[in-house]
Formats: C-alpha cells, sequence, structure tokens
C-alpha cells in the first residue's frame, strides 16, 4: 500500500475554495480541511503533480500542530525544543523523491504569526533553526534563495502549524515573470481568476488591459487561446518578453481598451486586472474608464460568456446587459480589492 502523505497548500485570502478545487483534481488528494490561507489534505499517490499546481501560494509536507504558543518570549525555548523534534530527516527523504536535494541540506525558516507577540518573526526563525541544527547538524541560511528546503511555521493564537516546502522554491515564483510593469499581478491569482470563469481549451480569452501578460501566459497554461494588449508601450514589450519566456503562444498588441480592434462576439471568456489608478494613472476619470471598458466587454463578448475583473473600487463597474454573479474580496500587496465574476445574461 502506498504511503499516505499528510500536506497543505497556502494561498491568498479569499481564494481558498478556488485553490482546495484545484486541489482536489490531484490523483490521490482528499482535501480534509480548508481554514484561514491554508488547505490541509492527504495525498496517497505520487506528490510530483502538486509542483504544478497553479492557483497557490506553496505547497508543504505537514510536519506538526504544537500548542501552547504563547505570547511571552519563554516561548522561543519552546519552539526551540519542538524544532529539535520534527521528523525532518524523514520528509527530506520524500522531498528528495520529486525533486534533487542533497544530504545534510542546507535550510531555511519563514515565520507568520498572527496578533501581538513579545518577540519577533526573526526570532522565530533563529529559535527553530537552533533546534534543528541542534539535532541534525544541518546548516541554516537566513537566505531562503541559497537554502534547498524550507520550514514554514504559522503561528496563531496558541497554536502553530509547521510544514516543509515540497520543491525548492515557492510556487507563485514562475519562472517567466522577469519583465514588470507598475501594477502587475500575481500568477496565482491571475490562475483563480481564470479557473472561476471556466477557462479551457476551447475557449478564446481576451484581456484588455494585459499589463505584463500574466493573465495571458497563465490562460495559455489551460491551452486557451489568448489575446490581449496594452495602451503602453513598455507593458506590451514586458507581456511580450514574458510570454516568450513561458514558452506561452499568446498575442499582444498595442490598443486603447476604450477601442478595442476585436470583432462583436468573437471572445469566450474576458479577464482582467483594471487599473486601480494608484500604480497606474488613469484618464479619463475612472468611473469613465471602467464604463469604457464594460461596453467594450459586452460587446465582444460571446453569448453566455463570463468575465472576471479584478479592482479595489468594485461599486464603479457596471455593465449595462450583464449580471455581476459572484463577489470576491481578495488580499493583495496590502490592498483589499474584489473579483467581479460577470455572465451574459443575454444567452436565452
Amino acid at each position: 500500500m502506498a504511503a499516505v502523505n499528510k500536506i497543505f497548500a497556502i494561498t491568498t485570502r479569499g481564494l481558498e475554495s478556488v485553490c482546495a478545487e484545484e486541489l482536489a483534481t490531484v490523483p490521490g488528494v482528499t482535501i480534509q480541511e480548508v481554514a484561514y490561507r491554508r488547505i490541509f489534505a492527504s495525498c496517497r499517490e505520487a506528490l510530483t503533480p502538486l509542483l504544478g499546481l497553479r492557483t497557490v501560494e506553496d505547497i508543504f509536507l505537514y510536519a506538526a500542530t504544537w500548542s501552547g504558543m504563547g505570547r511571552t518570549r519563554s516561548t522561543l525555548q519552546t519552539i526551540t525544543t519542538m524544532s529539535a523534534q520534527l521528523p525532518l530527516d524523514t520528509m527530506a527523504s520524500i522531498c528528495a523523491q520529486v525533486r534533487s536535494l542533497p544530504e545534510g541540506p542546507i535550510f531555511s525558516v519563514t515565520a507568520n504569526f498572527v496578533g501581538r507577540r513579545n518577540y519577533n518573526s526573526d526570532e522565530i526563525k533563529q529559535a527553530c533553526a537552533e533546534g534543528v541544527t541542534s539535532r541534525l547538524g544541518w546548516t541554516y541560511s537566513e537566505d531562503d534563495g541559497l537554502a534547498s528546503l524550507n520550514l514554514r511555521i504559522f503561528l496563531e493564537g496558541e497554536t502553530a502549524v509547521v510544514g516543509v516546502r515540497l520543491g525548492e522554491r515557492s510556487l507563485s515564483k514562475r519562472a517567466y515573470k522577469h519583465s514588470h510593469v507598475p501594477g502587475f499581478l500575481k500568477p496565482t491569482v491571475a490562475a483563480a481568476m481564470a479557473s472561476l470563469v471556466g477557462v479551457r481549451a476551447d475557449l478564446r480569452v481576451l484581456d484588455p488591459c494585459c499589463g505584463a501578460g500574466t493573465i495571458l501566459i497563465e490562460s495559455q497554461v489551460y491551452q486557451a487561446e489568448a489575446l490581449g494588449g496594452d495602451v503602453d508601450v513598455q507593458a506590451v514589450k514586458a507581456a511580450q518578453q514574458n510570454a516568450e519566456d513561458a514558452q506561452a503562444t499568446v498575442q499582444v498588441q498595442l490598443w486603447d481598451a476604450l477601442a478595442l480592434p476585436i470583432a462583436d462576439r468573437s471572445v469566450d471568456r474576458v479577464i482582467s486586472n483594471l487599473p486601480w489608478g494608484r500604480a497606474v494613472k488613469t484618464q479619463p476619470t475612472l468611473k469613465a474608464l471602467y464604463d469604457g471598458i464594460g461596453r467594450g466587454i459586452k460587446r465582444v463578448l460571446a453569448l453566455n460568456g463570463q468575465a472576471a475583473l479584478l479592482t479595489n473600487q468594485p461599486e464603479l463597474v457596471q455593465i449595462e446587459g450583464m449580471k455581476c454573479k459572484s463577489r470576491i474580496e481578495i488580499s493583495l500587496f496590502g490592498q483589499t480589492p474584489t473579483i467581479l465574476v460577470w455572465h451574459n445574461r443575454n444567452s436565452g
């Protein structure tokens, strides 16, 4: 009988259910709990497919749950003691089944906590590192980029959840993401938006404000035909470069989203990170811009088509003749924007 590995994924706040749905499609995975920013599951088959997940920030082997994580500095000694008991040699062997991992690996520690404490994240990392090195003699690095194994500690209340990253690097760090522009979108959020509107191989996807092309590239991963454009020349160049790096066949053009050179009802899905008026200044006003983009979306979207739009001012988005069927508030770069999912209700 194959071994059953306990795992958990971390995700953007607000996208937990989207990530759980994707995680459940991996062979052998059973979802056990969906919590704040985390999905707990078990996997009784190969772990390698987990490294291909698109909507999750990262995936970890579950190591332990610690209780008694108080707010006083004495908790740091508790963390050191508990860290020395982690079965990290066994977990490193499991990671070595899916990727190259040297014996006695250099390791890093990432720590997140909720609420006030009399110690900080750096002190948590050091306390954990002391426990691991005392037992295994591994080398600790404060720089995750130099490490081949990462421990993650989440402290919430008096409980800590500890995991070991399955991959060498975070899943959110796409190999193609080299060229950036102001207001760029996280690839995991782009993938989640594509999932929310059911992007698949037989669909044509449009991003009228494509920026660095993240949505186009993530849609093309689903084998959809992806096309988009931007009014900014540098954004178009960045999108083209990122698409080339990703070996993605996408169409990118220089255009004005208020005058899309796209035939009526010729696309099946529209997905876009709309200008927020912060990182990217907008002319005309944001309301007028959104109204104009909305009219364009309504014109080019096929009957029964859907649109997923991200903005920090959802109240400004109105598309006549279409129905907003869901609103999902997420956390992104210190902001709380909303994904609006629209449906072309004139579908008969």
